[in-house]
Parts: C-alpha cells; sequence; structure tokens
C-alpha cells in the first residue's frame, strides 16, 4: 500500500510540474509575438528608418493599413522628430500592462540627442496572432515626468 501511495504522489507531482512547464512555456510564446514586434519596430528607429518602422507596425494590422493618411501623418510626425532632436540612442520600457492574455500596452522612454520622447505602443491578440493597435508618441516627457515628480513631493509632504 505505501509504494502505490508513494507512486500516486510522485505521478500528481508530475503531472503538475509539466503542466507548470507547459503553461510558462505558453506565456513566454504569447509575450514573444508583441515585443518581437516592439523590438523590430525600434531596431527599424534606431536605424534611422522611421518610416519603415511605421510600415512594418501597420503591418501587422489590416484596418490601420487601411486607415487613409495616418501611417503618412506618423511618418511625417517622426521624420520631425529627428529633424529636430537629433539621432536615435536607446530605448527603456517604462511600464507594460497585459489584460486577459489579449492587449498589451507598452510605455517607452526613448533617447534623442536633445531630449527624450515617450512611445507608446498597444498590441490587440483577438485569436492567434499579435497586432499592433496603436503607436503613439509625446514629445512631452520631461514635462510629465517633472509634473509627477512635483505631485510626489507634494504628497510627500503633507
Amino acid at each position: 500500500m505505501r509504494v502505490k501511495h508513494g507512486v500516486i504522489l510522485a505521478t500528481i507531482a508530475a503531472i503538475v510540474l509539466v503542466f507548470f512547464a507547459v503553461r510558462a512555456q505558453t506565456q513566454a510564446v504569447e509575450s514573444s509575438g508583441y515585443q518581437a514586434i516592439a523590438d523590430k519596430f525600434f531596431t527599424l528607429l534606431e536605424q534611422g528608418k522611421s518610416e519603415d518602422a511605421i510600415d512594418y507596425a501597420f503591418s501587422t494590422n489590416v484596418a490601420l493599413k487601411n486607415l487613409p493618411g495616418k501611417s503618412e501623418q506618423l511618418k511625417a510626425q517622426f521624420g520631425l522628430i529627428e529633424r529636430q532632436l537629433g539621432a536615435y540612442h536607446s530605448h527603456t520600457k517604462m511600464a507594460e500592462t497585459t489584460v486577459a492574455g489579449m492587449f498589451v500596452y507598452q510605455h517607452y522612454f526613448v533617447a534623442y540627442d536633445l531630449q527624450p520622447i515617450s512611445i507608446r505602443l498597444k498590441f490587440y491578440k483577438p485569436r492567434d496572432t499579435w497586432r499592433v493597435q496603436a503607436v503613439q508618441f509625446d514629445t512631452e516627457l520631461p514635462e510629465l515626468i517633472e509634473k509627477q515628480t512635483d505631485q510626489n513631493l507634494d504628497r510627500q509632504f503633507k
């Protein structure tokens, strides 16, 4: 009886380990899908190919690609950033939120010669494939950081 009990416990432990291993692998594959898109987007920006970065992001989503003028508007805005702020240096993810394994919001600190900006990427996976839902940027990042820091100070001294 003792041998059977030990075998049953070992079998249950093995099943639990396999379940967690498969789940961890599935989560890694899911996150690598949207993260691979973000990584390629930033690689293109780093190479000074902002138009290609926008085209690539839009190519993942037919609805975005078919929005009249949106791609061209973003390309013009990113071109202006490059001319005004200088060369791209680096990016750092400041925040990421995942909802229901189907929607991901990422907020990046992006360093250029003259000042940083923020870039926000939104991803959506209604079925099997991640796609870019939105690309946004904000050149007012230094002011946003300053405002947030000052608000934290206000709370600290109240």
